[in-house]
């Protein structure tokens, strides 16, 4: 890798935020960690007692209800010891039923767990599977966009937010960046909606009975919990290729002609990247899209990263807006974040110091290394006037 040594050094520093020119930030970890002196605030990972191979889910929303239909299937073998119990991260979700590979004794399901306990402890390393069955109607997690909650005809939507410990409010999972697996995600949406997800698109079905069309997404690659990604609903394109990495930006429909401004770049950034860090883009595709009143600046979903819509801009406005920072900082996670990931959030700042250096990185190749260096001097001026961060 390129530069690893000045690297380290600089971007274990420059870790604050991932802000575009009017100031949007990413700072997604001050709404989730514990307060210092609190019991539940951890400087370690949590133990894992079974090894997660894989997740699959089937998910149909309900946008007039705002509510989730789902399916987890999660595969798993044990670690070291037997398992007699698995303790599955699940907020305030109604279990319809859970099944099960092996024998169940009883499951339970409380505001923050689904516990299943097996009739026989499972042996280490062998496989199994639990699949759980539920409804959900999260207040995080996963968001809706609907002309009842004001916003425009003809752009609902909704999206998903894993990080920090998000996603345990729209599926049962086990929610630490310390366990890594593969994914798969259907969902059913109405004809004419768009689905989208990590990895590659296997197929799109229409059932002939509900008239709603199954669309599959497949992540193949080992990743974190907290990347998985889900978008659908109404959204336009624009579309670009880096070599063979197919490059999409999508925003809902009504601001589909201030796309382009944001996703120019994103080729040259890309091709940047490979050459400065010394490994290619790692996943099969990489997709932009633009929310309404997204809860961060973006997010690095692998392969699909989530934007405000704040961030786009006309040729009118580019004079006081740019995608520049956000879109190169998003792409830098890709890298630093997904392919390799901080074993527990107290080390989140390494995913954020990376990513926020070469953010800058890029800034000093397309603007010129005056511009770099002011950037790193207003973002040390803005860290040491800090009090009381030791997150």
């Amino acid at each position: 890798m390129n530069n690893l040594f000045r690297c380290i050094l600089v971007g274990a520093f420059f870790f604050v935020t991932c802000a575009e020119t009017e100031g949007i930030e990413c700072l997604k970890s001050a709404a989730f960690l514990a307060p210092l002196d609190s019991s539940a605030h951890r400087k370690y990972a949590l133990d894992r007692e079974v090894d997660v191979l894989h997740l699959a889910l089937e998910v149909t929303p309900d946008f007039k209800q705002r509510t989730v239909e789902g399916k987890a299937t999660l595969r798993f073998k044990p670690i070291a010891r037997p398992v007699e119990e698995l303790k599955l991260d699940a907020v305030d979700l109604e279990v319809h039923s859970v099944t099960a590979t092996e024998k169940i004794q009883t499951y339970q399901v409380t505001d923050e767990k689904v516990i299943v306990t097996f009739a026989e402890p499972i042996p280490p390393d062998k496989e199994a599977a639990v699949t759980v069955t539920y409804h959900a109607e999260p207040r995080q997690g996963l968001y809706f966009r609907t002309p009842e909650m004001g916003y425009k005809e003809g752009d609902t939507h909704l999206f998903t937010q894993g990080e920090e410990i998000e996603a345990r409010h729209w599926y049962p999972c086990f929610d630490s960046p310390n366990e890594k697996f593969t994914s798969e995600i259907t969902c059913r949406v109405s004809e004419g909606m768009t689905v989208l997800s990590n990895g590659r698109l296997v197929s799109e079905e229409k059932d002939p009975v509900t008239g709603l069309v199954a669309v599959h997404w497949s992540q193949d690659k080992p990743h974190a919990n907290y990347l998985i990604t889900l978008v659908a609903g109404y959204f336009k394109k624009i579309e670009d290729k880096h070599n063979n990495i197919p490059l999409a930006f999508y925003t809902p429909p009504s601001e589909i002609h201030e796309a382009a401004g944001s996703f120019r770049d994103t080729k040259d950034i890309m091709a940047f990247f490979e050459q400065e860090i010394g490994v290619p883009y790692p996943w099969p595709k990489y997709d932009q899209v633009c929310v309404n009143d997204f809860v961060a600046g973006g997010m690095e979903n692998t392969s699909c990263t989530t934007l405000t819509d704040s961030t786009l801009f006309t040729d009118a406005t580019e004079n006081i807006r740019d995608s520049e920072a956000l879109v190169s900082h998003e792409m830098a996670h890709q890298w630093f974040g997904d392919l390799v990931t901080c074993k527990d959030w107290s080390d989140i700042w390494l995913n954020e110091g990376f990513a926020t250096y070469y953010e800058s990185l890029y800034d000093g190749h397309k603007n010129g290394r005056d511009s770099m260096l002011y950037e790193l001097y207003q973002r040390a001026r803005h860290i040491t006037g800090l009090t009381n961060d030791t997150n």
